[in-house]
Parts: C-alpha cells; structure tokens; sequence
C-alpha cells in the first residue's frame, strides 16, 4: 500500500524531521507540555508500568520497593516515557489515572496537541533516537534523558483536526498489521504444539501404528509397543552434575560451557570429553532447557549431566527427555513448573528403550519433521520481523508529514445494507484476483463463501447449499456481479455461453470502494480478508474448492457440537457433500489441503454460516 506526499514541503532545520509540509509548525516540546512533578503513594494512586506496549496496570514482573510514598502522580491524558536508555520504547499515553517510579518523566499535553496523535508521534522511532540523544550518562549505552533536556526537542505537527485523521488512519492501519502479527504469532504456538505432539508420540509409541501395544505399568505413559522395554535412568545412563560456577565464564574462552538456560556460555577449559545430555538443575530452566553435545566441554555445578549411554542412543534419550520430562514430573500437580531437581527424582524416572534400529528411524523421524517445523516458524518469525519494520515505518513516516493520509479517515455510517455489503466485497474480491490465470466464478464463489465465514462479514447474509464445485449462493454471487459493475465498472464474460469458463473485465474506477470498504470492515475483518484474498492467489481453481469445501464441512461438524477428526472431516467431504467429491478428490490430497488450512489460519469455530443440501442430490 502507497500514500500520496503532501503538496509543498518546508525544511524544519531540525535533523531528525527534515522537510515537513509547509502548513506545519514547528515548536519546542517545552513550549507544547507541562511536566508533572507531583509526588503521590500508590496506595492511593495504583502503581503502573511503562511498558514497550504503553502504559498498563503494574506488571507482576515490576520490581516492587517499599517506598511507596514516592512516585510520580499520573492522569489519564498524561504521556510517560521512561528516562533510561536501555528502556528505549517503554512510553504511551496513559488512559489511567495512578503512580510511576521516579525514572519516569509524566508531561501533559497543550489544548493545540490530539492525545492520540501525540501517543504515536512521541512513540515513534525518529523520536525515541532523538529523545535518547539528548541524553547524558558515563556509560555509552546507559544514560537518562531529564525534562530539563526534553523539553528542548523540536515537534513538528498539523493544525488539532489534522492530526485527528492521521491518529485515526494509524489506528486503523496498526491494528491490521497487529492481526497479521497475532496470527503468526498463533502459527508458531501451532508449529510448537505439532512439533511437540510428534516427538512425544514418536518416542512413546513409535512410528508403526500397527505395531502390537503393552500396558506400560506407568500412568502417565500409557501403553507402548509391545517389543520395547522400560526401564528407570538409573539403568540406562550415568547421572552427574558440572562443577563450575557462572563466574568463570570467559567471553572467549574456547570451550562450551553448559549453564541453566538455552544460552551456551564459553570457558576456559573442560571437564568432559564425551557425549552427553544436559539440564538445568534449578532455576527457570528446569524442565525446559535441554542439550545434546559431543565433544569437549564444561557444566555449571547446578546443571545435571546424563553420559555413558547403556542401550539407549544419546539423541534419543535427548528428544526423549526434553519432550516427556517436565510432563512426568508435573503429572498429577497443581504446579506449572518445577523449582529444582534431585538425583532421586531423576534417576527413578521412566523411560521407552525401543530396539537400536528402531531408535536410528524414530530420531531420523523426529529431525525430518523438526526440520520443516522450524521452517516453517523461521518463516513466520520472518514475517513478524517484516511487519514490525513496516508499521514502524508507516507511523514514522504519518507523524512526520512524509506521507499524507488526510483522505483515509472518513467514517462510513452504520449499519450498512445487505445490497451494498456484498457489492463492496465483491469488488474487492474480483479487483484484487481478476490478473490471476486461475480466476473465475467457482473461486469467486469459494472466496465469497470464506470471507462470510471465516472474515467474519456476516453482511453478506449468504444462505449456501452443497453444490458439485464447494458451498454455493448463486444470488450472493449474482448480487455481488451486479453491485462490482455498479461501484468499480467490472464485467462478467462468459464467452462460450451458459455452463463455461467465467473471466472478469476491470472497469476504470479501480481502487474507488476500498477506503469505504476498509471504514465498514474495521482493522480486524480488513486484515483477515485481505490475508484470504493473497491466500488464495496462488490456489487453482480445484484447490480452492476443496479448502472451502473442507471449511464448509468442518464449520458444520462443530456447529453440530461435534470435535471431528481429519478423518471424520475428510469423509464428509467424500461421502456426504456431493456425488461428485468422491470422483475427484483424494483422502490423502485432502489431508495436505486441511495441513494447509491450519498453516493459514483458515480454521473455523462453528459460528459461520451452514451449507445445507437443497435439492441437489434429487
């Protein structure tokens, strides 16, 4: 997305704003502010935190003092911005009234300043680097910036309306892009619990589901194959613990050394040469950091070492433990983690010994599916990286007139009509899909269908029945021909006549509803739909129906109180959709099709709309 540069530029003189439109001032923060100096308790004034994500109720994490009668006094309205360097970015516009730690500063907005213009202009990032550079210290990355040097900043801004507009197209526009992050962020709790259900099944199961099972005698691991065996680990390997502290760590030192958390220090020299598995003895890690190391290295005197490996392969007892650990020792607690590890705990606890060859092909499993899981997080952590540098950029280049957004803010009335909803969706959807080779009425159909139920535009008001090619509304598509050839000029062709191959032909008013559309849909449905939209770019015309028609059939299980299955979701797609489902499609390319729901995010709840049979099957 582009936006227009305003018409006539100035240059402020200040370095860190540049060229600014010519119908901005320019002002001092100290002359646009009032500090608050005013010292309060926090049992009257609740305490608060400043945090990266703005100014929130007092985190359990803050660190507490008994001193508290002395804070600074903050009310709703008020932007605080933590002085400190290594703080940088922990500031907002609070919405509280309540009490801040001295390091604070608390300043009050002029009458001629929009709060929610001042919260991203101040907590922008040309900004935070120029508050910091006024900044004073002996330390080269600590230091503190008083209001006695703030206030010297120069602001560059638009007349109060002005910056009504440009707050409310950042609220809109964050919020998009904040959807997009949430749902990458769920993506990478998905690929992890995947990931994790894989190595626990693999190393207490094993990979052949056909394979004979045994009452393992142990509650909490269930059954296991019958040809395996299980013993305690103090049968299987020696358990022991390091011997150094974090101290002797050396920066370069030319050894591994292994202390309670992921991070691997350096050191000096090395007690082992051997290979081993490691974990942290006490402290957060407990249950959670685990390594797998041959090799020379060294261990923290907290940190258990599990070497001399009898009948049980060193990567194997390593997925074994990281994965069904910290579940064993937490079974049958209220506990959601565990404070430290004695040796009786650990050397009596119960582990799966499958045959050698068998332990070769389970961890060669385990590293296959942990390869494409990491994939896919790298790609998603990529992602999320990505839009953070573009909301960035975006709010940078809004607060300091680099881009005017002054006709992206308009408000459209509510509620809206059916007619007009669907013909708004419409033409996004034949706007936005119209240049791909695979684009027609069947996706059309499958997008329309998805963005009633999985978007959430429940205007739309389709009423869809199980037709041969997915869930179908012929007067919804019809209303949304009608209504794209209204607003955006576009033509349906069909060239060979009824019962062939439909293309669209975009009008001239390209782009005219999206703003209007984006007003109605709000961030979140705005988001959603225009992830669909480039979701299903790259689908042919059989793989999008089959996502929808998976969507359809799973949407109506849950909407029935069902937990379906894959397989219950793939048999309804074969056996009680359509006739024709069965002839052409697949058990198993269905599966890779579901897969890729989830990957996507185009997962339903049960509260979008049912498809019902119609008179299709007479």
């Amino acid at each position: 997305m582009s936006f227009p540069a305003y018409s006539r530029y100035q240059d402020s003189g200040v370095e860190w704003l540049g060229e600014v439109p010519s119908h901005w001032q320019v002002r001092r923060l100290g002359g646009l502010f009032t500090e608050r100096r005013e010292k309060v308790s926090d049992t009257e004034f609740p305490a608060l935190s400043v945090t990266k994500q703005g100014i929130v109720p007092q985190l359990e994490t803050a660190a507490k003092t008994d001193d508290n009668d002395n804070r600074k006094g903050v009310r709703a309205g008020d932007f605080v911005i933590n002085s400190r360097s290594d703080r940088k970015g922990s500031s907002g516009l609070s919405q509280l009234d309540g009490s801040v730690s001295l390091i604070n500063t608390v300043i009050t907005p002029d009458a001629l300043l929009d709060p929610a213009f001042v919260h991203f202009l101040l907590r922008s990032a040309p900004f935070q680097e120029e508050f910091y550079r006024y900044g004073k210290g002996i330390v080269a990355d600590l230091w503190s910036t008083n209001y006695s040097e703030m206030k010297n900043i120069l602001l560059a801004f638009p007349e109060r309306p002005e910056q009504a507009v440009i707050a409310a197209f950042l609220d809109r526009e964050t919020a998009k892009t904040d959807a997009l992050i949430e749902e990458q962020r769920r993506l990478i709790a998905l690929l992890k619990e995947k990931r994790q259900a894989v190595i626990s099944h693999a190393v207490s199961k094993g990979l052949n589901p056909h394979a004979p099972m045994k009452d393992s005698g142990i509650e909490w691991l269930g059954e296991v194959p019958a040809h395996w065996e299980v013993k305690r680990l103090r049968f299987i390997c020696h358990i022991g613990t390091g011997d150094a502290d974090t101290a002797d760590a050396v920066e370069d030192g030319a050894y591994p050394f292994f202390v309670r958390s992921p991070v691997i220090e350096r050191i000096g020299d090395f007690s082992h040469d051997c290979e081993a598995v490691l974990t942290a003895g006490d402290g957060a890690g407990v249950g959670k950091v685990y390594h797998h190391f041959e090799g020379k290295f060294r261990a923290h005197q907290r940190v258990y070492i599990f070497t001399q490996f009898r009948g049980v392969l060193g990567r194997f007892f390593y997925a074994y433990m990281s994965e069904m650990f910290a579940k064993a020792v937490l079974e049958g607690t209220a506990k959601s983690t565990v404070e430290s590890l004695r040796r009786p705990m650990i050397a009596d606890f119960w582990m799966t010994v499958p045959p050698d060859a068998e332990q070769v092909e389970i961890i060669s499993h385990i590293e296959a599916a942990s390869a494409k899981f990491d994939a896919l997080s790298h790609e998603a952590d990529s992602a999320i990286r990505l839009l953070n540098e573009r909301r960035a950029a975006l709010i940078s280049a809004a607060v300091t007139g680099k881009i005017d957004v002054g006709g992206s803010a308009k408000v459209l009335p509510f509620p809206i009509e059916r007619a007009r909803a669907r013909a708004l969706v419409g033409t996004e959807i034949i706007e936005r899909s119209a240049g791909q080779a695979t684009f027609g009425r069947v996706k059309f159909q499958k997008l329309a269908f998805l963005a009633e139920g999985h978007v959430g535009i429940s205007e739309l008001a389709g009423s869809y029945t199980r037709a041969a090619a997915g869930p179908l509304d012929g007067a919804l598509i019809d209303d949304m021909e009608r209504g794209a050839h209204s607003i955006a000029g576009i033509t349906a062709d069909q060239a060979g006549g009824t019962g062939t191959t439909v293309s669209y032909r975009l009008g001239q008013q390209r782009g005219a509803h999206r703003q209007e559309l984006a007003d109605w849909l709000g961030p979140d449905r705005a988001a959603k739909l225009d992830k669909l939209i480039d979701d299903f770019a790259g689908l042919t015309t059989k793989q999008a129906e089959a996502v929808a028609t998976l969507y359809g059939v799973w949407n109506d299980l849950l909407s029935e109180g069902a937990t379906p299955s894959d397989d219950d979701i793939i048999t309804g797609f074969l056996d009680d959709w359509h006739p024709e489902k069965r002839e052409k499609f697949r058990a198993g390319e269905l599966a890779k099709w579901l897969g890729w729901m989830r990957r996507h995010g185009i997962v339903p709840t049960g509260s979008g709309p049912k498809t019902t049979t119609g008179r299709l099957f007479v």
